[in-house]
């Protein structure tokens, strides 16, 4: 008996090793990999098995390895990790592979549609915009967002995002912040103000249609379609690459090119690598300009647009000029002089310096 008990314990344990919200992807695909072995009367499972792959594009091939990896784990204590011919195979055949990203809205095309398009037939899909490129949602995080997560302080609507992908629970703003004055959070009230009463269940996002809102609430399929139709009504070429990827990628794109800090960048969408982020960052047009201007010898302190947006850092800044002297005051009076020289601060707000001194120079 105490061996059936410590059987089902190890069992439960190393059931709860997957993941919970694809548990059952895992499943059928280690499912999947058994029928295939039994077809071909294979027992055993060593490396060699696990190269005769099918012939799947990069993506997928990754994505399968990550989920039988894990499944012969638990399945059969079978550590896929160390076959390291497999792992070299899937590198080689992840050479030259471009995954296909969505394409993403600037802040032009955003603030064009929330103008132009009549609330009569877009009210939802401009308050999913709203929500979507303000918190970096996905499709299924505003799918199935709540009224109780969306909370209206007057000045500003909050939102609370739970239920992650990640497990990162997090919320964001919407105020009216917007350069070409549009009432962002006006927008949100007149949707929400047309929720039936009669409304059985809880999601905040429910269908809209003719001006008026039903009882229904909107599937996950069709938020992912919504970026597309953005990109249809403003005529922009390749609009079925706008998929419900697109709001989070151009939420991350325009804080990229604000300048924000990767710390500030990886709390708001949630992520914990920071490779992401700076992958965002270095494809940001800012950031690019930035390094345009330092290359041709403009620098960041030429630059009063480059100033005003981005936070400008340092590891150490001395002044090129200053004196030596037998005074600590002296000396850190000509560093700060030849730091202002140097960086030429002016007209700025919300620019942080770091200054590092060597305290262990002997002239301080």
């Amino acid at each position: 008996m105490e061996n059936f008990e410590l059987e089902d314990a190890v069992k439960e344990v190393m059931d709860g090793i997957l993941p919970k919200k694809s548990r059952k992807i895992y499943e059928a695909q280690y499912d999947t990999f058994v029928k295939w072995c039994c077809q071909r009367k294979l027992e055993n499972v060593n490396e060699d098995v696990l190269l005769k792959s099918k012939t799947l594009s990069s993506s997928t091939l990754w994505a399968h390895y990550s989920m039988l990896k894990t499944m012969l784990n638990v399945k059969r204590n079978i550590d896929v990790s160390k076959f390291y011919k497999l792992s070299a195979f899937l590198k080689r055949k992840s050479e030259g592979y471009k995954p296909k990203n969505a394409k993403v809205l600037t802040l032009d095309q955003i603030d064009k549609f929330l103008l132009e398009v009549p609330d009569k037939d877009f009210l939802m899909i401009k308050v999913a915009l709203i929500f979507g490129v303000a918190g970096a949602c996905r499709g299924k995080e505003l799918h199935q967002l709540t009224i109780s997560d969306v909370t209206d302080m007057d000045h500003a609507l909050l939102v609370n995002v739970r239920n992650t992908k990640n497990n990162v629970d997090r919320n964001f703003i919407i105020n009216n912040s917007n350069k070409n004055g549009i009432d962002l959070i006006e927008v949100c009230r007149k949707y929400m103000a047309l929720r039936k009463p009669e409304t059985t269940h809880s999601r905040f996002f429910v269908r809209y249609e003719k001006s008026q809102c039903t009882v229904q609430a909107i599937g996950k399929n069709t938020f992912g379609k919504i970026p597309q139709k953005v990109a249809e009504y403003l005529n922009l070429p390749n609009s079925t690459l706008y998929t419900g990827h697109c709001f989070r990628r151009t939420s991350a794109s325009l804080l990229a090119d604000s300048g924000a800090s990767i710390d500030v960048w990886k709390r708001h969408g949630g992520w914990k690598s920071a490779s992401v982020a700076e992958g965002y960052i270095e494809n940001s047009i800012n950031t690019k300009k930035i390094v345009a201007d330092s290359i041709f010898g403009l620098g960041v302190g030429n630059s009063t647009e480059s100033a005003s947006a981005h936070q400008v850092s340092g590891s150490a800044v001395s002044a090129s000029s200053a004196s030596s002297t037998s005074s600590k005051n002296n000396i850190l009076q000509n560093t700060i002089d030849g730091a202002n020289r140097l960086l030429n601060i002016v007209n700025c707000s919300n620019v942080n310096i770091h200054v590092n001194i060597n305290t262990n120079n002997k002239d301080l």
